[in-house]
């Protein structure tokens, strides 16, 4: 995640620079530059711009540099102000809005007092708002945002990959595309699902996309369980308590028998797995969650695409050194 993150470039966005480009205007560069500069982005930089450089900037732009524009961050502040009425200056935002028409516009305010006034001037909708303090990690939550429907689109076999969900309507709407990718790649989809997702709503709404669930199951192409079938063991004491735990060697050994098979029958070219991992949480198996994660390969040395979807509120528990180490073992991470 971040490379050169936090250095204020006068050149602003550089021809020969392969990096996407986050652009982030406001009257408080030194503040964000203090903030930022312990971290690193894959692909992208961040481009730290006053606002009294903001129409030096629009007049020198080109079609070079917008193809490098990934999104916009506009912290609106006394800068961004009319002097005599104390509001939202709409003329350069409206500027910046006109020029850029196809890049994605977000909007970060100082106090949610504001939010009401930034609506009632229609310039932007109220999911293109956030409010201060402002973080690295929410710059990659916009990013997340904005390459959400190409994201799934990007990944390959091999892939192990770790995806932070805020809702169940995402973690079934991103399972459902992952399927109808694995369809067109001829590609064996798993399903492993929480409790808080039920089998028969998730073949709903797989329906509701023209999917023929029943000749893909009967073929052996998709495949719907609870994720503690493929993860936890129960083991019943003498005294009638169940104990569980986490075999991780039986775990890597039951996927990979799985793609091995999968890999035999002919036309099929892998086996992409999503999995919900809720069920650590829930059994209180954090510690065994992390050392499962660590375990598994930062890429597969098989035909095998892994997404790993988290819950926010789960990983708000997890210590700074976890999340580090979950981080680090996957190939790719969205927040």
């Amino acid at each position: 995640m971040l490379e050169d993150i936090g250095n204020h470039n006068n050149n602003y966005i550089s021809n020969n620079n392969k990096k996407k480009t986050v652009l982030l205007v406001t009257g408080n560069i030194q503040y964000y530059q203090q903030h930022f500069n312990n971290y690193n982005i894959n692909k992208y930089k961040i481009t730290f711009l006053n606002w009294n450089d903001i129409l030096s900037f629009i007049t020198n732009f080109d079609d070079t540099k917008r193809k490098n524009l990934e999104l916009i961050i506009l912290d609106i502040s006394t800068e961004a102000k009319d002097a005599k009425t104390n509001q939202i200056s709409t003329s350069t935002i409206g500027e910046i809005k006109k020029i850029f028409y196809d890049t994605r516009i977000f909007f970060i305010l100082p106090f949610e007092s504001m939010i009401d006034n930034l609506l009632s001037i229609e310039i932007c909708k109220q999911e293109d708002i956030r409010l201060q303090p402002f973080s690295v990690f929410d710059i990659i939550d916009l990013i997340s945002i904005t390459k959400k429907n190409e994201r799934l689109d990007r990944l390959q076999l091999k892939d192990h990959c770790m995806y932070i969900y805020s809702s169940v309507d995402d973690k079934v709407k991103d399972a459902i595309k992952f399927l109808k990718i694995g369809i067109e790649n001829n590609e064996m989809t798993l399903l492993l699902l929480s409790k808080e997702i039920e089998p028969s709503y998730l073949l709903c709404q797989i329906a509701l996309h023209d999917i023929d669930i029943s000749k893909l199951q009967n073929n052996g192409l998709l495949k719907i369980a609870n994720t503690e079938e493929y993860y936890l063991s129960f083991n019943q004491k003498y005294n009638k308590i169940n104990t569980v735990t986490v075999d991780n060697k039986k775990v890597h050994s039951n996927f990979f028998n799985l793609a091995d098979q999968v890999n035999k029958r002919e036309g099929i070219n892998g086996l992409r797995i999503f999995a919900m991992l809720d069920c650590f949480f829930e059994h209180g198996l954090v510690d065994e969650l992390v050392d499962y994660e660590c375990e598994t390969p930062f890429k597969f040395s098989k035909p095998i695409l892994g997404i790993c979807a988290y819950n926010d509120k789960h990983i708000a528990q997890l210590s700074e050194d976890q999340i580090r180490k979950l981080v680090l073992t996957h190939s790719s991470v969205w927040i």
